[in-house]
């Protein structure tokens, strides 16, 4: 009888190290964060179950892994809720939101998710190079503006890639006609006041858009537009401009 209880103990003690939650780096994978996580205790039965397909979606969601706390300054998604989450994807193909009211999905594809936070927005975009790397862009969204940051995960390493100026070659200068005019001056400064949203709906374009107050009638003379289109090159790894105009707005 002492023999097996002792057998029973080790027995106990092995599968309670096996059920321990780890991270680490798959060399062999596809730019991918290996986590391994061995419980399913989840129900499946809660109104706020989110489904994700975890095979579909796995690039995107390892990249959100290797995402460094700072990205998710004005709401705080740390990596220890992150993994947690991640692997309950993993388990199940979907995840229980416990605070709808705080952190709420709304799209999940495999290039691109967001998540309204209280009264702001979070997004992440992910544009494929050909050297199978990802050019990652996070938008942190507030009252007063938006934040974003722009990395390249290549074999599972996240580096700092690119500003938002030089990404997208100093969209504020594109959108100011190149001729000589002293009365533009004034205009110009105003640049550097509307708030610009960022449009990633289209897989491979950015629409940027200055706010409310960039009118046609108003600006024509010193501005080519208030939007701008770009495309993504996934040869040069940089977006590339396609059009400068005017778009219409709402209460105009």
């Amino acid at each position: 009888m002492k023999h097996l209880f002792i057998i029973i103990t080790l027995i106990a003690i092995s599968c309670k190290n096996n059920n321990q939650e780890t991270i680490s780096i798959d060399s062999k994978s596809r730019d991918t964060v290996k986590v391994e996580h061995f419980e399913n205790n989840k129900k499946t039965d809660s109104i706020n179950i989110v489904k994700i397909n975890f095979e579909k979606n796995k690039d995107l969601l390892d990249i959100i892994l290797l995402l460094p706390d700072s990205v998710f300054a004005s709401w705080e998604w740390k990596l220890k809720d992150r993994i947690k989450w991640y692997n309950e994807i993993k388990e199940n193909n979907f995840y229980t939101d416990d605070t709808p009211d705080y952190f709420n999905q709304k799209y999940f594809a495999q290039n691109k998710a967001g998540f309204s936070i209280v009264d702001g927005f979070w997004s992440i975009n992910i544009y494929k190079t050909i050297e199978n790397s990802y050019v990652v862009i996070t938008d942190d969204i507030v009252g007063d503006g938006n934040t974003l940051n722009i990395y390249e995960v290549k074999s599972n390493i996240l580096k700092q890639f690119s500003d938002e100026k030089t990404l997208f070659s100093d969209f504020k200068e594109q959108l100011k006609k190149k001729e000589k005019n002293k009365n533009c001056e004034e205009k110009f400064n105003e640049l550097n006041d509307p708030i610009f949203e960022f449009d990633f709906t289209n897989k491979n374009k950015i629409e940027i858009e200055s706010s409310w107050y960039l009118i046609k009638e108003e600006y024509e003379n010193c501005l080519i537009g208030n939007a701008l289109l770009y495309r993504f090159n996934p040869e040069s790894k940089k977006f590339e401009l396609e059009k400068v105009y005017w778009k219409s707005k709402a209460n105009n």
